[in-house]
């Protein structure tokens, strides 16, 4: 992926993440989260008590970094589809830093729709 395809794909997560953010949720003045995958590009995340920027490459200062096997586990997890205690237990998904503010991530934009799920039978 080019620098200007993970600038495009970072706004777009942006808009998708924008609706869902819980400001004052990390109670803190400041984070930055720096993702770091195995073979795509480094981005990071820096967290506002009321706003949120995601930007390309690696911050000099990171609160946390996250060490993670793709992008996609990296959405998923952001996005409370994927379970964080699962991705960590199956080497998918690891922390360096203040650990407490990488577990409050997982629930930071989480949607607080309840899921309703249904089990088929034949």
């Amino acid at each position: 992926m080019s620098d200007k395809e993970l600038a495009a794909t970072l706004r777009e997560k942006t808009e998708f993440l924008a609706p869902h953010f819980k400001p004052g949720f990390l109670q803190t003045e400041q984070a930055v989260f720096q993702f770091q995958f195995d073979e795509a590009k480094p981005f990071h995340l820096d967290v506002q008590s009321s706003s949120f920027t995601l930007s390309p490459g690696l911050h000099s200062s990171p609160t946390v970094t996250l060490y993670i096997d793709q992008p996609k586990t990296c959405w998923s997890l952001l996005i409370g589809c994927e379970d964080g205690m699962q991705a960590f237990m199956d080497g998918r998904y690891r922390a360096d830093g203040n650990i407490v503010l990488s577990q409050l991530l997982l629930y930071m934009f989480k949607s607080d729709d309840p899921t309703i799920v249904y089990e088929v039978q034949d």
